[in-house]
């Protein structure tokens, strides 16, 4: 189905020739629409397709405390190449950041739970902002992103319920940032894979399953 020429499509939306060139762009790239030269030439609506429905059902979407067990699982699985990376690209500016992000999460032991959440978070973003741009880091930001949005979710201080699991995975982030730092990658695996260290985020998956605050 033609739409209409791209100038009566400028004029109808009340837009700039190159804001209309970036937004057909755009809607190209996933096959929302097609556009032809020449005479009879316009823009037309594209077909549907996986791809384009694949990208309007994920534009907006909020992420909410349920997935903490699917981004964990795939965060597991991009482990080993974001270790992998990080060890790869380390220097003592790396290092550092990671240093200053662990005390971080020891600081928050005795704070809100949101905060110590939020501070795990911090170390794994700076593990995955080691490496330069790519697409792994792409994709990891994106998992972290939907984590982060998780927290909204989360309230209370970090009493007695919480304090064992704390501690237990303050020591296992801190232990494996120490095993990445020395190029170990066999060893921050461990760490990361380890109960001690996934217990915070099996318990809050837990909590958010059955409502509880």
């Amino acid at each position: 189905m033609r739409l209409g020429s791209r100038e009566e499509m400028r004029a109808l939306c009340g837009v700039s020739v190159g804001t209309l060139h970036e937004a057909l762009r755009l809607l190209q790239s996933t096959g929302e629409i097609f556009v032809r030269t020449g005479p009879g030439g316009g823009v037309f609506a594209g077909e549907s397709s996986a791809l384009s429905g694949l990208v309007r059902s994920i534009h907006g979407q909020v992420f909410d405390a349920p997935l903490y067990p699917q981004t964990a699982r795939v965060l597991g699985a991009l482990r080993p190449l974001i270790f992998a990376d990080a060890i790869g690209s380390m220097n003592d500016t790396g290092a550092a950041r990671l240093g200053e992000r662990v005390s971080a999460l020891e600081a928050a032991r005795d704070g809100e739970l949101r905060d110590l959440v939020r501070s795990s978070l911090e170390v794994f973003a700076t593990i995955v902002s080691i490496p330069p741009p790519g697409i792994l880091k792409t994709v990891a930001a994106s998992i972290l992103r939907a984590q982060m949005d998780t927290l909204r979710e989360l309230s209370g201080q970090i009493g007695s319920e919480w304090r064992a699991t704390a501690d237990e995975h303050i020591e296992a982030v801190s232990n494996m940032v120490r095993a990445i730092v020395d190029a170990d990658l066999t060893r921050a695996l461990a760490y990361a894979s380890d109960p001690p260290f996934m217990g915070l985020f099996e318990k809050i998956a837990d909590r958010s399953a059955t409502g509880s605050r």
